[in-house]
């Protein structure tokens, strides 16, 4: 679970920019969306609003940058530095910093980091919540090792000076001179358990693991029967690969693949298209299958035919491609982010996603970005304080709650946020 995410320095965001998962606790409407059972409540879903060019984006990028930087002891290397520092100014300041404070495996915790060309400076703390002091786990500063209980300091000193651009955390994995719970934990979370969906996201493994997880086929069907695409029902085909192959000539190219680079149990190969999950070939019972989506829909007069997801529309496709991400969200404890949610998607369809994870009883978080206003409604859909703004001024991105605002219950929301009562709209000139 995400408490509360710092950024500094990054891209857009040039002074500290705050953004938490908190609710007010005034607010009466919508209860099932705050998980209660925790010693400091959470919301299950936040959705961020912004013109174009706002920062919107940039604040999704901070969270993969963070991530990998976490899970990829070489990230650092592979990058320049320079690219990700603030610009629109004189000054550049050459430290991108990051604090994020989160809950996993009972515990609450707080990391934190500060980046620049030269030096590596990370902490790692169990929150007390603002009630007791803050326990450090760890605190490093280049190759200095602070912590509480290390395994061979010499060892550990040596880890740092190999590796001064990468986090301890990922090094630890290999190496584990801190043997503590805590730092394992942290490091799964960012691994396990932050999930980030991009504009042009796809899951390789889609048809896969719709074949292997009944649940997740279910789930499936659960949310194209109640999101109203005209989807009566979804499976996936099975095939031995040697009868499929001869109805589709022009995929024999898939037969090198596979000698190149035998198929081995719980294993896959997929062919995508377009985002689209054409195809996979995969080991059953050690025979090759080919398998396929296959989406049966309504006609006229009750009609019904069976259709491959070559035919579907992009809302349909994107939908799909988001259904894995949102079964985690509803699930597991995971925290999925998503940039431009409403990608390929009408409102109205978006609307229907949102209400059914808002109203289904959920173990993670959704956390996304999008323009679409119809989803800012107190009395059917977000509380004020599930929406975020993101405003840019000379530059630099600045990123708000609208609970921020002395907002009545009855306040009808989108209509003043589309009149630029908030902010975060574009401003636009006579063309």
């Amino acid at each position: 679970m995400l408490l509360r995410l710092k950024i500094k320095n990054f891209l857009s965001f040039n002074e500290e920019t705050v953004f938490d998962m908190f609710p007010n606790p005034k607010r009466a409407s919508f209860p099932n969306h705050i998980y209660s059972d925790k010693k400091i409540p959470l919301l299950k879903q936040a959705a961020i609003y912004g013109a174009n060019g706002a920062g919107k984006s940039n604040f999704v990028k901070a969270l993969i940058f963070l991530r990998n930087f976490i899970i990829d002891e070489d990230f650092l290397k592979n990058i320049t530095l320079d690219d990700y520092y603030f610009q629109l100014t004189d000054r550049v300041q050459k430290t991108i910093s990051f604090e994020v404070e989160f809950y996993t495996h009972g515990r609450y915790l707080v990391y934190s980091v500060d980046i620049d060309e030269t030096t590596i400076s990370e902490s790692l703390l169990v929150s007390g919540l603002g009630t007791v002091t803050d326990q450090p786990v760890f605190k490093r500063i280049g190759k200095k090792l602070i912590a509480k209980t290390v395994q061979n300091v010499d060892s550990a000193t040596k880890l740092l000076e190999m590796n001064t651009h990468s986090s301890l955390l990922p090094l630890n994995q290999k190496f584990p001179v801190l043997p503590n719970d805590e730092v394992r934990d942290a490091y799964a979370w960012f691994l396990e358990k932050m999930v980030i969906v991009t504009v042009n996201s796809s899951v390789p493994a889609l048809i896969h693991m719709m074949s292997k997880w009944p649940d997740m086929m279910a789930f499936t069907n659960d949310v194209f029967s109640k999101t109203g695409v005209g989807i009566q029902s979804f499976r996936v085909s099975n095939q031995p690969l040697d009868e499929w192959m001869t109805h589709h000539q022009r995929y024999r190219d898939i037969q090198h693949l596979i000698e190149q680079d035998p198929l081995r149990p719980d294993t896959a190969i997929s062919r995508i298209d377009n985002n689209r999950n054409i195809f996979a070939v995969t080991m059953v019972n050690g025979m090759k299958m080919a398998q396929e989506l296959i989406f049966e829909q309504i006609g006229q007069l009750g009609f019904k035919k069976e259709m491959k997801i070559s035919a579907q529309s992009e809302g349909t496709v994107r939908l799909l491609n988001l259904i894995p991400v949102m079964y985690d969200a509803i699930r597991h404890e995971k925290v999925v982010i998503v940039d431009e949610i409403d990608n390929s998607m009408h409102p109205k369809l978006l609307f229907s996603l949102i209400q059914f994870f808002s109203a289904t009883e959920t173990k993670g978080q959704l956390i996304y970005t999008t323009h679409s206003s119809i989803l800012i409604n107190q009395q059917t859909l977000l509380r004020p304080d599930e929406i975020w703004l993101v405003e840019k001024e000379q530059g630099c991105s600045s990123l708000y709650s609208i609970n921020d605002f002395k907002i009545h219950n009855t306040i009808n929301l989108e209509n003043g946020y589309l009149d630029g009562r908030y902010g975060g709209v574009p401003q636009l000139e006579e063309m």
